[in-house]
């Protein structure tokens, strides 16, 4: 698309000369060493995130009290980790 080659290239060379932080590959591989070193079956995720296509899915509360975002003019105060890493900060810890 001509129209968005200009803001494309603006996008690259502000990214390419933005400050450079490890935090974020140092956080996913936090999260990753978690996952692996988990001992038995992963944890669910919560029944709210879960997708609810059919009447026996929503019974079984799937995806009940989920708060959609983009309809609240605030910040939705919702967990998205399971219950078990609820509180874990991966970008300041090296262990779950």
């Amino acid at each position: 698309m001509p129209e968005c080659e200009v803001l494309l290239a603006q996008c690259v060379v502000y990214f390419a000369r933005a400050p450079k932080s490890i935090e974020v590959y140092s956080a996913y591989n936090n999260v990753k060493a978690c996952l692996r070193s988990h001992q038995g079956p992963l944890p669910p995720v919560p029944l709210h995130l879960r997708n609810a296509p059919t009447r026996l899915m929503k019974d079984l509360g799937y995806g009940k009290g989920y708060k959609y975002n983009p309809m609240y003019s605030e910040p939705v105060d919702q967990d998205y980790l399971p219950e078990e890493l609820r509180g874990v900060d991966f970008f300041k810890q090296r262990r779950c």
